[in-house]
């Protein structure tokens, strides 16, 4: 009961003081830099993609890391290689104050956590981390053995694979 009263005064907070955070100058928050992306058009209509990329991209990021299978279509490397916009030292990456990502992420308020693990730049720009492959090299185990662990079989525990190579981190 009190949660749901505190829920209601802080939305009503929020609605009768929204028309000072604009009051002054007009301006108010800067609207997000949208770059026109590198392809002909998106894998699927803006609008749509706006509100769901995080699903669309955790939906791929479950289809790669717990069935072993890798596609284009929705993959994080791929939006990178289109959206990818380049600084004043003609380097192209998704973050930046005015970059594809991070401009409608600050704008939102949003953290845009991708980048921990994931390179914001394009493969040709050299930044792009190691991928865990399906079809061969070292990490074709550690793929097959997220498929058996995914379909409820024990993985190998005889596995030649150091904790660098299931990390990724290959020469």
């Amino acid at each position: 009961m009190l949660a749901s009263w505190l829920k209601s005064a802080a939305l009503g907070a929020l609605i009768a003081l929204s028309p000072l955070a604009t009051a002054g100058d007009g301006a108010g928050v800067p609207a997000p830099v949208i770059q026109k992306a590198q392809g002909e058009q998106c894998v699927e209509p803006t609008e749509y993609m706006r509100k769901n990329h995080m699903k669309v991209l955790n939906q791929h990021r479950d289809k790669t890391v717990h069935e072993g299978i890798r596609t284009k279509q929705h993959s994080l490397k791929n939006c990178i290689e289109c959206h990818a916009t380049p600084n004043d030292k003609g380097e192209r990456s998704v973050l930046g104050k005015d970059n594809f990502c991070q401009s409608c992420h600050s704008y939102a308020a949003v953290k845009v956590d991708c980048f921990q693990c994931h390179s914001s730049k394009p493969a040709g720009d050299g930044a792009m981390h190691p991928i865990v492959s399906s079809q061969s090299g070292p990490g074709a185990e550690t793929a097959a053995s997220m498929r058996h662990h995914s379909q409820g079989k024990s993985p190998s525990l005889n596995s030649t694979l150091s904790v660098k190579d299931i990390a990724g981190v290959l020469k």
